[in-house]
């Protein structure tokens, strides 16, 4: 009977399970540290998307200045908005047709939207002749058969010409992201991000 009975308590002890006290502290815990991550979770997911919008961009834009120099001919890159966000794509320069599906794009994402000229709290200041070292314009990009950016009107593309292109990423806490593409009159391709400070690579 004794030996019987220390193996029930034995057997019993190995399938105890946590106390409610300990289940309160381990929950608070969690919360704490979720109050914490989730927000910082949540800014880095946003931040990521920028980025990744701006990649595609960028890549868009080599793309756009290849075309020009293999084809021997002005080609052009148009911002449009569409069901899943800001668009961009290629043309030739004297297409002014809208997008159809045998443009090259690059989607930008639902929380970005595009903004000429950056306004708001949080907004970064305006990058211009100090910073970039050339006046920027922020219309349509256009590359001509040298691969060298200009603006085209009635047959003709005006160069060299330097271009920025500026982007918000909304959050749902704190103050929106800010990223930036620009087109030096050379024709080299940067991508930006603001730190709320200042512009970076």
């Amino acid at each position: 009977m004794y030996k019987g009975h220390m193996r029930f308590r034995i057997r019993s002890g190995k399938h105890a399970g946590f106390s409610l006290v300990e289940m309160l502290v381990v929950l608070a815990i969690v919360m704490c540290i979720s109050a914490y991550a989730v927000p910082n979770f949540m800014v880095a997911i946003a931040n990521f998307r920028l980025r990744s919008g701006m990649s595609s961009l960028s890549s868009l834009l080599q793309n756009c200045r290849m075309l020009a120099i293999k084809q021997n001919k002005n080609y052009s890159v148009h911002f449009t908005v569409m069901g899943n966000g800001p668009v961009a794509y290629v043309k030739l320069s004297s297409d002014s047709s809208s997008i159809n599906n045998s443009d090259p794009t690059a989607q930008l994402g639902a929380p970005v939207t595009m903004n000429q000229n950056p306004s708001g709290t949080g907004a970064p200041t305006l990058m211009d002749n100090s910073f970039l070292g050339f006046d920027p314009l922020t219309s349509d990009a256009s590359f001509n058969p040298r691969g060298i950016p200009c603006t085209y009107s009635s047959g003709s593309c005006t160069a060299p010409k330097g271009f920025v292109f500026y982007f918000r990423g909304a959050r749902p806490l704190g103050t929106d992201g800010w990223s930036a593409v620009t087109i030096s009159p050379a024709g080299h391709v940067k991508t930006w991000m603001w730190d709320g400070a200042r512009w970076s690579n």
